[in-house]
């Protein structure tokens, strides 16, 4: 698996590849296991919008209708509900499998006011073509940096550098 970043001049540019890759995903043209939009505000916050991570609010609303279903099928189970959501929230929250958070959270850090990036997962090909496509329909204009899943955020910091200086 590698995360592709896709470096954006503003949040309009940001949304529009955001949304070019969810409809992409939509029509099966392309297998993504998360995508991500990173902004940095005006005041120098960054900010992660998030499209495919289940959080642990909806990990606990999954385990929970779980319980729910297994609770109407045997009334005495019915505090298995309760022990559903507790385990549906505890293993969203374990099991962010998208991109990390805090390598985002790294990236979006080294960016200037208005600017992003959009993180997208996928096994190796999906990504390598990615690329090669946004430098294709950019004309070389943006230049998309690739690294592993388990990139630690100084090797993230480079390939970023290496993609913008080069």
């Amino acid at each position: 698996m590698r995360v592709i970043g896709i470096p954006v001049r503003d949040e309009a540019q940001g949304t529009f590849v955001l949304e070019s890759l969810k409809s992409a995903v939509e029509a099966k043209r392309v297998t993504l296991e998360d995508i991500a939009f990173v902004s940095k505000e005006s005041d120098g916050t960054v900010k992660i919008h998030q499209t495919k991570d289940a959080g642990s609010g909806k990990g606990a609303v999954r385990g929970g209708l779980v319980g729910a279903l297994i609770g109407l099928a045997a009334p005495p189970f019915l505090a298995v509900t309760a022990v559903g959501a507790g385990v549906g929230a505890l293993v969203a929250h374990l099991r962010d499998s998208g991109v990390d958070d805090k390598m985002m959270t790294t990236l979006g850090d080294e960016l200037e006011p208005g600017q992003g990036i959009v993180f997208a997962l996928g096994d190796d090909a999906t990504i390598e073509a990615l690329d090669d496509r946004v430098r294709e329909l950019t004309d070389g204009q943006i230049a998309p940096f690739t690294l592993a899943l388990d990139a630690d955020h100084d090797a993230a910091l480079r390939a970023m550098g290496n993609a913008s200086s080069g």
